[in-house]
């Protein structure tokens, strides 16, 4: 389960409770669908808001709480929010700790009798890493959850949740397909990553790389210079012609590294999306194209 959070003060608590308090007074969390007859879904990211729209369709009306261009792991929410939650039918979270600055108000806020749909659940986790997603086939571990809550929710639309499901989860799997053929294109000598983000532990479990090194170990933590010094020993140890920045990070200090090892620098995305990607299978899609690109050239 996710740990508990303490808000950043007391009054931004006491904000939390009137702002819910304002909700109920207006009759907002009388329960049913929204206004415009929608499920209400409130989930944490933009990606698994495309996960919740592609089940859902035209049957949902999902809010996803951390911006599309803020790191999830550090976003500290707004009071307005509360209000967003204690509106919803359903909550969907990744887990894993992911959503740990949203705890409190998720668990302070949720309706009761709301279900909160944990995706990751039943998933082998390794060492408390949280981006399971970016394997695509616990990806569609996830549509399932997803397709379970809403048809939890809103059993009238049980038939269309299946449809939609079964329909995405096809798409998913030929993802997933592609995504292995095109990183079997690189040598194996030439399969290692070494990232600014510790985000891909999964991806190269699924894929056949091997993660070889990581700028930042844990999130809001800086490397030492003595940290930064094995990493670029690593690079040119192990002939590692590129590196992998993410659009959520300063990756000064990986630029800095590349540079002196004589290695590129390209991007890859995690739990954000980038300029022109804005879906999943985009973001999977684009990491895969990144990944050959990289180290694919002799």
């Amino acid at each position: 389960m996710l740990p508990a959070v303490r808000l950043r003060s007391a009054a931004l608590a006491l904000v939390t409770v009137a702002l819910v308090g304002l909700t109920v007074s207006c009759g907002a969390n009388s329960g049913g669908k929204s206004a415009a007859g929608k499920v209400r879904v409130v989930t944490s990211l933009d990606l698994f808001a495309d996960f919740i729209q592609h089940v859902g369709g035209e049957r949902v009306q999902v809010t996803a709480l951390v911006p599309a261009d803020a790191d999830p792991h550090t976003y500290e929410p707004v009071p307005s929010q509360a209000a967003k939650v204690a509106d919803a039918d359903l909550i969907v979270i990744n887990g894993v700790g992911l959503e740990q600055t949203l705890h409190n108000l998720i668990y302070n806020n949720v309706r009761g009798g709301v279900q909160i749909a944990q995706m990751s659940d039943g998933l082998p986790v390794v060492a408390d890493n949280p981006h399971l997603w970016l394997n695509v086939q616990y990806a569609m571990h996830y549509v399932e959850s997803v397709r379970d809550g809403l048809i939890a929710a809103d059993p009238a639309g049980a038939d269309v949740y299946r449809s939609n499901a079964a329909a995405y989860l096809t798409e998913l799997d030929t993802l997933d397909k592609q995504t292995a053929a095109a990183i079997e294109t690189i040598p194996p000598d030439r399969r290692k990553l070494i990232t600014y983000h510790d985000a891909f532990p999964y991806l190269a479990q699924r894929y056949g790389l091997e993660v070889v090194g990581v700028v930042v170990q844990s999130e809001g933590s800086e490397p030492s210079a003595q940290d930064l010094a094995r990493l670029l020993d690593e690079i040119r140890a192990q002939h590692i012609p590129v590196v992998f920045a993410g659009p959520e990070f300063n990756s000064q200090l990986l630029d800095t590294v590349a540079r002196e090892a004589g290695a590129q620098v390209k991007m890859l995305l995690s739990d954000t999306y980038a300029d022109n990607i804005h879906s999943y299978v985009g973001l999977i899609g684009f990491d895969a194209q990144q990944l050959v690109e990289g180290l694919g050239s002799s």
